[in-house]
């Protein structure tokens, strides 16, 4: 597997060691809540080659590395073996060594990719938060969007009945002018005019109505263009701080992933060393 992927899993380790992993029981309905047993961290870095752990039982921590880890019998050695251990893997056989100064060496080794991982995800957890708080913003505009929307409907429906009530006020109002013209009375003429006067006024409230509706979808559309425009102002301004710690972040896979190589070097030196010196004991 490659270097990435081992740096990828070996982060991901971090942060669930940082977060997910962390065994914390559920606070009671009433004060006061029980503490929290210590956190567990597991550092995962799944490269090529022999693989070994390094395992702290105080602290309930472990650092693997490698593509045969058998996390069954790291498990029982955890049971059986206080404080701080190497397991290892070399020719198919397990050893496990807990000599201090090579523990020592092994330990420091791997503490500056621990450092970079807990920096990462302390800058994941903030491209968490921004990353809310823009959905968040995208759900408010999403909202005004689909509101706008249902008014325009509205609004709309509205002015297509306008449209049709003028135009059958329209045919009335010919119809009313023609027998105006065609009167053959006083009196037929003045009904046919008082038609004439009612129908013109009709169509000038219709006329009115539809211009009050166009003002109000103006005056709607710009209120929602203003909010629009505001919450995209704001989602830009969220967005910087993302690319900003985007950057950081690859920075920071970088350096990681360079220490995690170091690190690697150093421990399998450690392993070749407690097998040459016999310090390291074969588990059955």
């Amino acid at each position: 597997m490659s270097i990435s992927h081992r740096l990828i899993l070996s982060l991901a380790g971090i942060l669930i060691g940082g977060s997910a992993l962390a065994v914390q029981p559920p606070e009671p309905p009433v004060p006061p809540a029980p503490p929290a047993p210590p956190s567990k961290q597991i550092n995962i870095s799944m490269g090529s080659g022999d693989g070994y752990a390094l395992v702290d039982s105080d602290r309930d921590s472990v650092t693997m590395s490698g593509s045969a880890i058998d996390g069954q019998q790291i498990k029982q050695l955890k049971a059986s073996i206080k404080g701080q251990f190497l397991w290892f893997r070399d020719d198919g056989k397990s050893y496990v060594t807990q000599d201090p100064a090579l523990l020592a060496r092994v330990s420091a080794a791997w503490k500056p990719s621990q450092q970079l991982g807990e920096q990462m995800g302390s800058l994941g957890k903030q491209m968490g938060a921004h990353g809310r708080a823009m959905g968040e913003l995208g759900s408010k505009m999403g909202s005004h969007g689909l509101a706008q929307a249902r008014v325009g409907t509205r609004d709309a429906e509205q002015l297509q009945a306008l449209g049709r009530q003028q135009r059958e006020l329209g045919r009335k109002l010919g119809e009313a002018s023609r027998r105006q013209a065609q009167a053959g009375s006083d009196s037929a003429r003045r009904a046919a005019e008082r038609d004439v006067e009612r129908l013109q006024q009709q169509m000038e409230d219709a006329q009115d109505a539809m211009e009050e509706i166009n003002d109000r979808i103006a005056s709607a559309t710009e209120r929602e263009m203003a909010k629009s425009d505001a919450l995209s102002r704001q989602m830009d301004e969220r967005g910087k701080p993302m690319e900003t710690l985007g950057k950081q972040m690859g920075e920071l896979g970088r350096q990681q992933e360079q220490a995690s190589k170091a690190a690697d070097r150093t421990t399998r030196q450690v392993i070749a060393q407690a097998l040459s010196e016999g310090k390291a004991r074969l588990v059955r």
